[in-house]
């Protein structure tokens, strides 16, 4: 504690709400692209790459800007990278598992 009982706590610096709305005007324009994509004619996976790729671009854009992510000290940052790249990779071999050892047969 510092002098006066009061702590000393190093503050971090917060966007002005200005950045918040280009970010929100960025989400949206990616949502439009995503809603085009799903209409678009192309090969399957393709647009799955594509609408993955900009899922993953929103995805970062709302942890680090609207949760604070981005602005929080990197101890607390790195353990919750780790958890999504962990929670990513369970899927990934859960999904793969039940795809390979299903009894329909492949198209």
């Amino acid at each position: 504690m510092a002098a006066g009982g009061t702590t000393a706590t190093k503050e971090h610096g917060h966007p002005k709400e200005k950045v918040y709305v280009v970010v929100a005007l960025w989400l949206a324009l990616i949502t439009g692209a995503e809603i085009t994509i799903s209409y678009i004619k192309m090969p399957d996976p393709a647009k799955i790459a594509a609408l993955l790729i900009l899922s993953i671009i929103k995805f970062a854009a709302v942890v680090g800007y609207f949760m604070h992510l981005k602005f929080d000290n990197p101890v607390l940052r790195k353990p919750f990278i780790t958890g999504v790249i962990l929670a990513g990779a369970l899927y990934t071999i859960v999904l793969l598992a039940f795809t390979l050892h299903s009894n329909t047969p492949p198209r």
